[in-house]
């Protein structure tokens, strides 16, 4: 919602209906509202919003380590196969935001994470529970 709050809609265990081609092994985020006043796509999302999604993206790549994060637009085919997804090739244009680079040092700080040897032993213990 704008003002922050999070409502979680199904199970992240269960498979979501967010990007065709995808669903299966991955987790949909949204957020309210990405068009303007006239109904076109634009970032309008609050500072609560951007501090929430910045929260939540950061409690996912912790449980899941070296997951990549992305939009619709990153999951968009490169029809020109010029190595970059442009704005005529986007299948969605939400999120009005580059997810990629907005998120790029919390999916870093993932990965330097993920080679710890902290972390292995944590995913070990992990392992032995039963992943939990």
């Amino acid at each position: 919602c704008k003002d922050g709050t999070v409502h979680l809609t199904r199970p992240i265990e269960r498979v979501g209906a967010h990007a065709k081609g995808f669903n299966a092994h991955s987790i949909g985020i949204c957020y309210e509202g990405s068009l303007d006043c006239r109904g076109r796509p634009a970032d309008i999302r609050t500072p609560a919003q951007r501090a929430t999604l910045r929260q939540l993206v950061g409690q996912l790549q912790e449980k899941f380590p070296g997951c990549r994060v992305c939009g619709h637009r990153g999951l968009s085919p490169d029809l020109n196969r010029n190595g970059e997804i442009e704005p005529e090739e986007w299948i969605k244009s939400c999120p009005c935001f580059e997810v990629a680079k907005e998120f790029k040092e919390l999916e870093e700080f993932a990965v330097k994470t993920e080679n710890t040897e902290e972390h292995r032993v944590t995913q070990h213990i992990k392992e032995q529970k039963g992943g939990k």
